[in-house]
């Protein structure tokens, strides 16, 4: 990267978007490297913090700006302590205050999130089992009458159009309209959390305001680490 391309890209910006510095991610030096993108990785971590960083925000606007504060939290629940990280290190306060909001009420804490998410059945294996052999023949027994049986045929055709997925959304929306009994499986006892904060991010972080104001903060934060995030030839 020359000195004019560095000085391009520390600027650039779409028109109507948010300055993500992502043209500072996406060249080959860091695309190369096996894992770049995936947190965690050790491919990932030879990245310079500046540059994890403007990832980190990179995703944030682009989970957001697709569907919202929620959105990013159920994508990146396994790392949001690293939106954390990296929502401080640009500098900017009123991002700060509000995500550490919306956070707290999707995540119980900004300090250490943790995001709330109904318990999987499959975190509950013997109840889930019993559940779901119940499912196999409630789903084979429509569209027959009460005095035709239900063949291992019957099931085996159940099996095997269905996959696990299906299968588990299929028993959901059988207990939730209460076609089906629960098994007692724990994800009928979530509860989501409110969306009042989240919701509020939202409204904020669509603004022409807020788009404006990450032209600045995000180009300070790229010329403060000039050094992690520019490599001359």
């Amino acid at each position: 990267m020359t000195d004019a391309e560095f000085e391009q890209s520390a600027a650039y910006v779409d028109n109507g978007w948010w300055m993500t510095g992502e043209g500072l991610i996406h060249i080959p030096s860091v695309m190369n490297i096996e894992g770049w993108n995936r947190y965690g990785h050790s491919g990932h971590m030879l990245l310079t913090p500046a540059q994890r960083m403007l990832m980190m925000w990179s995703d944030i606007v682009g989970q957001v700006s697709n569907g919202g504060f929620t959105q990013f939290c159920d994508n990146y629940a396994s790392d949001l302590a690293l939106s954390i990280a990296a929502v401080d290190a640009l500098g900017w306060p009123e991002l700060s205050e509000r995500f550490k909001r919306a956070m707290t009420e999707q995540a119980s804490d900004a300090a250490e999130p943790r995001r709330l998410q109904p318990v999987p059945l499959t975190d509950d294996p013997e109840k889930w089992v019993a559940s779901r052999k119940r499912l196999i023949r409630h789903l084979a027994r429509r569209g027959k009458r009460w005095w035709q049986p239900t063949t291992a045929r019957d099931l085996a055709y159940v099996e095997a159009r269905h996959e696990e997925w299906q299968l588990e959304l299929h028993y959901q929306t059988a207990v939730l309209s209460g076609e089906l009994s629960s098994g007692g499986e724990r994800l009928f006892d979530f509860v989501e959390p409110p969306s009042d904060e989240a919701n509020a991010f939202d409204d904020w972080f669509y603004t022409s305001e807020t788009k404006a104001a990450s032209a600045h903060y995000v180009q300070n934060f790229i010329m403060r680490h000039r050094d992690q995030l520019y490599q001359p030839i």
